[in-house]
């Protein structure tokens, strides 16, 4: 199969010096979708982008750049953005209009775009087989450890790498993620597996209920492997939830997981709106974060949407402790306590009890590390 290469280069965008521009191409020009935020003040990078993706149904390449979000810039980080596709473009002999652009970091701050393009130069230069942890590390801002994953089933390959740890509340995509399958397929049937895989993943996690201003994710199809729509699925799914989980494990000083299913519902539309509603509750996480089996918190978050529940035939629980059906259960506190403190990954279970529908959505608790991180964060 022919190879996705990469480069990696420093502009210095980052404080720590560390690699900052990534460049990626695609063996020859692949069948793509992207999603973006549809937060309305988007980086420049994003509007540039979008236009892009909107005209062609093919990628041959991108560029990102970490440390500068390329946003609140004005008109000039649109330009910019050009720039920097054009660049890639004229380096790689490649149609500009399939060349991307992607920013995260920093808001507010001028992209210093000499020295991106000549980091970009020299990314081109040094192009060497995809590496999913490099390119994860190349990309990352805030985050303690490298987003990527990998699975193969038969002829049947999906893999992709992200990043993201703190202003996470997606809507339509995530912070940066990047997925390629090896799956033939074409742009219509990939546009509509992106969009339905997107909702259960990316767009089904949170941290901190902010929505960024660069939220990007990209699924590429490289056209080598014929496979059925549900063995695709399958793999895309998989590969997505699994970057969407380190998303929300590496949450700005997070020590749990935290898996909010909501079922029993009349509508999915209920079950996923009082699912995030729990999950962006700030009292729900730092509960979790003290290992408080405090239900009470979770029943007010699920009655605070909307849509209306029973307060008396629903039932919450804690891992597999049943802590309210109608009424408490104080007894099952101590065992529901137990569970918080020693599991990683720790579920809550509502239950309306009036219909089939569920959703479950990600999030993270939230501590005191995570007031250091941003109040220290330079803006």
């Amino acid at each position: 199969m022919p190879e996705i290469l990469m480069g990696v280069s420093r502009a210095g965008l980052k404080e720590s010096g560390s690699p900052d521009i990534l460049v990626v191409l695609l063996p020859y020009p692949c069948v793509a979708s992207f999603l973006f935020t549809d937060n309305y003040f988007k980086a420049g990078s994003v509007i540039y982008s979008e236009q892009i993706a909107k005209r062609s149904e093919k990628v041959s390449a991108f560029v990102v750049n970490s440390g500068n979000a390329n946003c609140g810039t004005g008109r000039e980080g649109i330009e910019h953005a050009r720039m920097m596709a054009e660049r890639v473009a004229q380096n790689l002999d490649l149609k500009i209009d399939e060349v991307l652009v992607f920013s995260t970091g920093i808001i507010g701050r001028p992209l210093p775009i000499d020295n991106v393009l000549n980091a970009i130069d020299d990314a081109c230069s040094i192009l060497e087989p995809l590496d999913l942890e490099r390119a994860s590390q190349a990309i990352s801002t805030t985050d303690s450890f490298p987003k990527f994953d990998f699975v193969k089933e038969g002829n049947l390959e999906t893999f992709g790498f992200a990043k993201g740890a703190g202003m996470i509340a997606p809507s339509m995509a995530t912070m940066l993620s990047f997925v390629f399958t090896t799956a033939d397929l074409d742009f219509e049937e990939l546009r509509t597996l992106h969009r339905e895989v997107n909702e259960k993943t990316f767009n089904s996690i949170t941290v901190d209920g902010c929505e960024s201003t660069n939220d990007s994710f990209g699924l590429i199809a490289l056209g080598e492997t014929k496979a059925s729509i549900e063995e695709v699925r399958k793999q895309v799914f998989e590969v997505s939830e699994s970057l969407a989980k380190k998303i929300v494990e590496d949450g700005e000083g997070a020590t749990k997981v935290i898996k909010v299913t909501v079922k029993g519902a009349t509508l999915e539309m209920k079950a996923r709106e009082i699912a995030k509603t729990i999950a962006n509750s700030i009292l729900v996480k730092t509960a979790v974060y003290g290992r408080d089996p405090n239900w009470g918190r979770i029943a007010a978050a699920a009655g605070s949407t909307e849509f209306p529940i029973d307060p008396f035939n629903m039932r919450i629980y804690i891992g597999k402790h049943l802590l309210y059906d109608g009424k408490p259960h104080p007894k099952a506190e101590k065992n529901a306590k137990k569970y918080l403190e020693e599991e990683k990954e720790v579920e809550i279970i509502v239950d309306l009890r009036e219909g089939k529908n569920s959703w479950t959505y990600y999030s993270s608790d939230i501590g005191y590390e995570y007031i250091r991180i941003n109040a220290e964060y330079h803006t």
